[in-house]
């Protein structure tokens, strides 16, 4: 069948989580300086990155339910505060401004400009927390460009599990064999959306091959294209 309908994760396929965190680190030092003895960037991203470890937080690494509350704990602990913040506060500050910090995948604006100009449906499929998730979007500018966006969170279940592409792809009204899911998780993205039916193209470069992988592989989103031809 042709595809109807272009399917993406979120972090390291749309947006650049490490790139983000740069971004939000910078923007939490501009905010926080008065309050930190001897403001450290390379020290803060450490502590996110160590936490948030690209979008998928070890569970040993969180103190808290979510990335940000860990964050949060962990910048708390390890930073040389003139004056301390209140843990709340922080925590908020990453719900509240994570998302406006985050840095778009190159080529990423550009490729949903031409998808929507050629009609295809498009939806997000991202494991996480649904305000976040729209928070992410919103930040980047893509938000109005998807026809579905679909959180774990908001399913009730997570990737790699087919149920959620499944899902998703009701939700759009097309069949999971017109569907194409682009993600940078050999697992999560590419192996659990061939297990619903759904055509699949990893994204390399944030994570390692896995056995079971079986589909074409991409570096650049700008090689989507020859896969929609």
């Amino acid at each position: 069948m042709p595809i109807r309908a272009v399917l993406f994760d979120l972090d390291n396929t749309l947006t650049h989580r490490d790139q983000s965190i740069r971004r939000y680190s910078e923007f939490l030092i501009e905010q926080f300086q008065s309050y930190l003895l001897a403001p450290d960037l390379e020290k803060i991203q450490q502590i996110i990155r160590r936490i948030d470890n690209g979008g998928y937080p070890k569970q040993e690494q969180l103190t808290h339910p979510t990335i940000g509350a860990s964050v949060a704990f962990a910048l708390l602990q390890e930073l040389a505060w003139k004056t301390k913040v209140d843990f709340q506060d922080l925590t908020d500050f990453w719900f509240q401004y994570f998302g406006q910090c985050a840095v778009a995948m190159s080529g990423a604006l550009e490729l949903l400009q031409s998808l929507k100009q050629q009609d295809y449906v498009l939806a997000v499929v991202s494991n996480g927390g649904h305000a976040t998730r729209l928070n992410i979007l919103t930040g980047l500018g893509f938000k109005n460009y998807f026809d579905v966006i679909v959180s774990s969170e908001q399913a009730g279940m997570s990737k790699p599990h087919p149920q959620i592409f499944l899902h998703t792809a009701e939700n759009l009204g097309v069949h999971p064999s017109e569907c194409l899911f682009i993600g940078d998780h050999p697992v999560n993205d590419v192996w659990g959306a061939q297990q619903a039916g759904m055509q699949a193209i990893w994204l390399q470069g944030f994570h390692p091959e896995d056995e079971r992988l079986q589909v074409p592989h991409i570096q650049t989103l700008h090689e989507l294209y020859t896969y929609l031809e």
